[in-house]
């Protein structure tokens, strides 16, 4: 008798396997496993800011190509009120604590790179959440902020820096490529 049952639960098995392989259920995988598809989708560039002069500023900022421009997306925590700039810098370089390494102010080609973006201002709130949209601005290229910094100015200027030196920038983030938000 043992040996019938022992053929019953061996045929038991193999039902239940060749069932399962017909469902399309993949025992050993996952579908993390099967081959995913390519997303060519253009994210844009994206920033995260680090606090830099003593200021607590963080958040990030994205560049995305519309048209024959580019909408600028500023999300910041922890903005002092008052006036401030945005501008874009030559060196993709935020090392130093006053924002030096980011080199000199930079804009696309026949735009003025102390006033690309205009004058902006915080409220009461210490957060900004905004979109701007910035003619001639791109994401790669010759007219792209890859391969840039961006960095934040306290007050109405964006002023140059020194080494080790004092001065209006409060924060910094070096662009890198944006990707799909995954869960």
């Amino acid at each position: 008798m043992a040996p019938v049952r022992q053929f019953n639960a061996l045929v038991a098995t193999l039902v239940v396997l060749a069932v399962a392989g017909c469902s399309g259920v993949h025992i050993g995988t996952t579908h993390y496993d099967e081959e995913k598809q390519t997303d060519t989708t253009d994210y844009g560039q994206v920033a995260p800011l680090r606090p830099i002069g003593g200021s607590a500023i963080f958040g990030k900022i994205r560049v995305i190509d519309r048209g024959d421009g580019a909408s600028v997306l500023v999300s910041m925590m922890n903005v002092p009120p008052g006036a401030y700039r945005i501008a874009f810098n030559e060196t993709p370089n935020c090392s130093s604590p006053n924002g030096f390494s980011a080199g000199a102010p930079w804009a696309p080609a026949g735009a003025d790179a102390r006033s690309l973006i205009p004058v902006q201002r915080v409220n009461s709130e210490d957060r900004v959440e905004l979109s701007l949209r910035v003619p001639a601005l791109r994401t790669k290229g010759p007219n792209g902020v890859a391969g840039r910094s961006v960095v934040i100015y306290s007050g109405l200027k964006v002023t140059d820096a020194q080494p080790d030196v004092p001065n209006e920038r409060m924060a910094c983030g070096v662009f890198e490529t944006a990707h799909r938000l995954e869960f």
